[in-house]
């Protein structure tokens, strides 16, 4: 972190879009809001170079007006938008109740390990899911984006095997 004057610092911190390059950056605040973000040096991989979408809409990723900031649960029927804040607490015991429900009911294959949104790269294909299911037993199911399964098993058959981008 370096501290800038009038409480502006510049924060390390990484890219939450959607593809496979896992960008670094460096975020400049003023404790409460992003004012600026640019391409971190300190990655030799992205050597400080982002895309133009991050440095125009990350601030919105944080401050958007209709941005999720606390965990919500379903209230009403399905489809009727009716839902309650709950912490984030009460939420993880749900989902653990879920899950070790499921678990008991069906085996540990019965949950499945999907990856649908998030940085696709070297870090997020190997790292901290695979261990979460692994824990859970679920390790013998392939994973990934349900398209991507066929669209990945059809690129290896054509190139052989690729890695994912370098952190």
């Amino acid at each position: 972190v370096i501290k800038i004057k009038n409480n502006i610092e510049t924060k390390p911190s990484v890219c939450p879009l959607d593809c496979p390059d896992t960008c670094s950056l460096s975020v400049k605040t003023d404790g409460t809001c992003v004012l600026e973000v640019r391409g971190s040096k300190a990655n030799p991989y992205t050597a400080g170079v982002i895309c133009n979408k991050v440095m125009r809409a990350f601030p919105d990723f944080v401050h958007g007006a209709n941005r999720l900031t606390n965990p919500l649960k379903r209230v009403g029927p399905r489809g009727s938008g009716q839902f309650e804040i709950i912490s984030w607490d009460k939420a993880l015991d749900l989902v653990h109740e879920g899950f070790t429900s499921a678990i008991r009911k069906y085996g540990s294959q019965t949950v499945m390990p999907l990856n649908y949104a998030g940085p696709h790269g070297e870090l997020a294909c190997g790292s901290m899911d695979r261990r979460f299911f692994h824990k859970l037993g679920a390790s013998l199911l392939a994973r990934g984006e349900l398209c991507g399964l066929v669209r990945g098993s059809a690129y290896t058959s054509l190139y052989g095997t690729v890695p994912g981008m370098p952190p």
